[in-house]
């Protein structure tokens, strides 16, 4: 995956992921974590987030894949008492935001016994697409 150099830090070294102000996948995604929006280039389509939404976009930004790993980003303090079944509804409800925003399916890919990744693959296609 290769970042924008446009991406910016609020802060040098940020603590967690959702510190930062914009990650973007090549010209194809931005996430803007000011304005809580996911911006699909290709449409032109700007995709508001909830606040965990959003966590969960940086972590797959930044290459975080595994589920308990997320799962403490997302739910920050409370995460110790954050079952499997929060993290999966997110996981569902990712891709129903997704599939309503008429995204391309299999966006998001399960990891069996580790947790989720972005289909960079089929990002990639759509970068030379519309490049």
């Amino acid at each position: 995956m290769e970042f924008e150099d446009t991406t910016l830090l609020e802060q040098n070294k940020p603590e967690h992921p959702h510190a930062l102000r914009h990650l973007a996948f090549h010209d194809v995604l931005t996430l803007d974590s000011t304005q809580n929006t996911l911006t699909w280039w290709p449409d032109h389509k700007i995709i508001p987030l909830n606040e965990a939404q959003k966590r969960f976009l940086s972590c797959l930004l930044l290459r975080i894949t595994s589920k308990h790993q997320i799962i403490a980003t997302v739910w920050n303090e409370s995460y110790p008492s954050i079952s499997d079944n929060n993290y999966h509804q997110l996981l569902f409800q990712s891709r129903a935001l997704f599939k309503r925003f008429g995204l391309p399916d299999g966006l998001l890919i399960t990891l069996p016994y580790h947790g989720v990744r972005l289909n960079e693959e089929k990002l990639i296609a759509f970068t030379q697409r519309f490049s």
